[in-house]
């Protein structure tokens, strides 16, 4: 476990600085004049020398890769810079996003396991039912609609019709009215994947209960829910929770359209103002701690699953032929 660990590790800090690496050089290549977005129209009075004069300072007229190494190694000291529009530190600028958007993440994930869990064994166990047409349906349909659709529909349905939830902000009251402006993007976003782990979960429930062991099992006298609890769930966990660590980096993505559409301020929104802005220290500190994220997770992730399952252990350190 130690050895799988450590490949593993080695493996994540690799992924990491080629991610940095691009995401360095593709940011700062994005058309834009920074000089701009801090100055808005009296850019234009600025002349040639005072143009030099901010790009200098800024640190944008060398060259890429001393520019990369210069950032790496802040980042390395725990210095992510200033922002070049409000000139604040970037990691209290960051810290103020991370909250919202933590508490975004885990409620919808909340709602799309409970969702997945429910139907996706119900469906499985009942293959070719009613029941599993219709949620199959039902899921393909969420997997075929776009989020911002999602958002728009809730905000009709409960903010314009029903006027019983916020269409914007985090509230400013108690956990209650926190919830209140919480539910609708939270569940936007669970929608946006639950139809992905439902028919994941489902299709894993109903392979593994026709196979040989289930049936022995079922030989031998043992009750269904037994088999369920002990054999099936266990089995369908790893793919499961491999999936869940995968899907990581595009919820984060699309929580860049359900934060910016309920106005929430969390990272996916605060990223679009910075892009938009030229804002490149920002930027690249969300980007980069988005990486860190979803790569700690899937390191995470495939530890717990090579526990569940030593064999997956086994084929990642080449021993799986053996």
């Amino acid at each position: 476990m130690v050895q799988f660990i450590l490949k593993r590790l080695v493996e994540s800090i690799f992924v990491l600085l080629i991610g940095s690496m691009i995401c360095f050089v593709f940011i700062r290549l994005l058309p834009g004049d920074p000089a701009a977005a801090m100055y808005g129209e009296q850019v234009q009075k600025l002349s040639d020398a005072d143009r030099a004069r901010i790009a200098e300072n800024l640190g944008l007229e060398e060259s890429l890769p001393i520019q990369y190494g210069k950032w790496l190694s802040q980042i390395l000291h725990g210095e992510w810079g200033q922002s070049f529009i409000s000139g604040e530190a970037v990691t209290t600028i960051v810290a103020r996003a991370i909250e919202p958007t933590f508490t975004l993440m885990l409620t919808s994930h909340l709602i799309t396991v409970i969702l997945a869990v429910f139907f996706g064994i119900a469906s499985g166990l009942l293959r070719h039912s009613y029941f599993d047409q219709t949620v199959t349906a039902v899921s393909i349909l969420l997997m075929s609609i776009p989020s911002f659709w999602f958002a728009l529909m809730l905000m009709l349905i409960f903010s314009v019709y029903l006027g019983v939830l916020p269409t914007s902000g985090m509230g400013e009251g108690g956990w209650v009215e926190h919830l209140r402006y919480l539910l609708m993007p939270a569940f936007v976003l669970a929608l946006s994947h639950a139809g992905y782990y439902i028919q994941l979960l489902r299709n894993h429930i109903a392979f593994t209960k026709d196979s040989g062991f289930v049936f022995a099992l079922k030989a031998r006298g043992i009750p269904d829910r037994h088999i369920l609890w002990n054999h099936l769930l266990p089995n369908a966990l790893s793919p499961f929770l491999s999936y869940m660590g995968m899907s990581l980096a595009v919820a984060l993505a699309g929580s860049v359209v359900v934060e910016t559409i309920f106005s929430w301020p969390g990272l996916g929104r605060l990223a679009l103002k910075s892009a938009l802005a030229h804002d490149y220290p920002v930027f690249l500190a969300i980007i980069s701690l988005s990486m860190i994220l979803v790569i700690i997770t899937n390191l995470l992730v495939d530890i717990v699953c090579a526990v569940i399952d030593p064999r997956l252990q086994a084929n990642m350190l080449g021993e799986g032929e053996k």
